[in-house]
């Protein structure tokens, strides 16, 4: 069998499909039967297309037929794309809009590679080792859980670094200075951080290295926040990825730092594994710290990807704003984004339009304050005056542009009753805004009326 590149255009969904109970005669019968066995799991393929496009190691096969090549296998992958192309295809309206969203935003595959067999007959040793299971070897043998654990191991640098913000932001959650440098690392020096802990001195100087789902930690919490602190306020202010490209570079920073890193004579006996899922207790309980949070090593199990935000403004800390404001903002941050996406939509917009508010009211920015387009405007431009601020960025872009995710989509979120928010465009919000409320709070303590 040959390969070949096909439009999607000209490609055609098998109506004999064996995942239907009944035939498919037309392209919006054939998407719509595909939709109703799980529409989330297609609309999760379409994102992933969307992002990384199509699997290049499992090609569609195509035979033609009564003048149309018809895919035999790759049904789904086609229906996405076709859906993604015109989503009119689609009749469930939330995951019509889904589709739209998703491709307006990213460049849409409009070329599959297919291999080309001459009959179903002769396709069909192929589609069955594919869906049929191992077939004593001849198939497809999944990996074991060992094998699994092995692979996923092998994460790349920048989920290593979200992970150690993940168990950071944990044990040193009443550090509010802290987090708000973990914040601004998050979303504006995460590349450098990655380059930092992807150094093995650099891990081992700061006392700690990755072990599967865990940080393995030859020091307890306390004794490391010290090198923890200074590493991200560096990052926050300072570090950039270019003083960290190189090994010598690397090193001679963990030489700036020795004074703030981890003494040899507090090292453990043995290095722990630290749950990245148990809270550290107050910075004074020293020796309930060891024996409820930390653990000797032990074989863990297989690694977790590194997750979004759960919360919304989930890494926010605003001390100047007003007792009121400051409680709306800690109330959001209760509301889990993937239980209740609504919900967490119209507290992204409150907590925004709250804020911005009360900015202008006390200091007196009275112009232009009518839409709450120009609220955010008016409130970058007294923090930011020369836009320099690289954190501010998205804000100001999706603020003042219209686009898929501008401050139209912050009022659809409470006044448009066919309006489904989506758990991304959500998590995107939250970090998108959470430098600027901060920056905000900030200046209202700087600059107090």
């Amino acid at each position: 069998m040959e390969q070949r590149d096909f439009s999607v255009t000209d490609l055609s969904l098998d109506s004999q499909n064996p995942r239907h109970a009944m035939p498919t005669p037309t392209t919006r019968e054939a998407v719509s039967a595909l939709l109703q066995k799980d529409p989330e799991k297609l609309s999760r393929l379409a994102q992933d297309i969307a992002e990384k496009g199509l699997n290049p190691t499992e090609l569609p096969i195509v035979v033609h037929e009564d003048g149309k090549v018809v895919v035999i296998e790759g049904n789904r992958r086609l229906a996405t794309l076709k859906a993604l192309s015109d989503p009119s295809l689609v009749d469930d309206h939330r995951i019509r809009q889904q589709m739209g969203i998703i491709a307006r935003r990213h460049s849409i595959p409009r070329i599959m590679r297919c291999v080309v067999a001459k009959s179903r007959e002769e396709a069909n040793h192929w589609i069955t080792l594919r869906h049929t299971g191992e077939a004593e070897g001849v198939g497809v043998v999944p990996w074991t859980s060992e094998q699994k654990t092995r692979f996923a191991q092998k994460e790349n640098a920048t989920a290593r670094a979200l992970r150690f913000i993940e168990q950071v932001s944990e044990w040193y959650s009443t550090d509010s200075s802290l987090l708000q440098d973990i914040a601004t690392v998050r979303s504006t020096r995460l590349t450098t951080l990655a380059r930092l802990l992807s150094d093995p001195k650099v891990r081992n100087s700061l006392g700690f290295d990755f072990q599967n789902s865990g940080i393995l930690a030859d020091y307890d919490p306390e004794v490391m926040h010290s090198s923890v602190s200074k590493l991200f306020s560096d990052l926050a202010t300072h570090l950039s990825v270019t003083r960290v490209k190189s090994k010598e570079q690397r090193s001679d920073y963990i030489g700036a730092i020795k004074d703030h890193l981890p003494q040899a004579s507090e090292r453990l006996p043995q290095p722990r594994l630290i749950s990245p899922k148990v809270r550290s207790m107050n910075h004074g309980d020293h020796k309930e710290a060891k024996t409820s949070e930390s653990q000797p090593a032990a074989p863990a199990p297989a690694a977790s990807p590194p997750k979004r935000d759960k919360r919304v403004f989930q890494n926010a800390i605003l001390k100047n704003v007003s007792p009121r404001t400051a409680k709306v903002l800690n109330e959001a941050k209760k509301i889990v984004i993937a239980d209740s996406p609504n919900v967490a939509a119209i507290m992204i917009r409150a907590v925004i339009d709250i804020t911005v508010t009360e900015a202008a009211e006390r200091q007196g920015w009275r112009r232009r304050q009518d839409k709450l387009r120009e609220r955010i405007g008016v409130a970058l431009r007294h923090i930011d005056p020369d836009d320099a601020d690289k954190q501010l960025d998205e804000a100001r872009r999706m603020s003042q542009n219209d686009g898929a995710l501008s401050v139209k989509n912050l009022h659809s979120f409470i006044h448009q009753w066919d309006v489904h928010p989506m758990i991304l465009d959500i998590t995107t919000l939250s970090a998108v805004y959470t430098p600027m409320l901060m920056k905000l709070d900030r200046y209202l303590g700087e600059n107090p009326k």
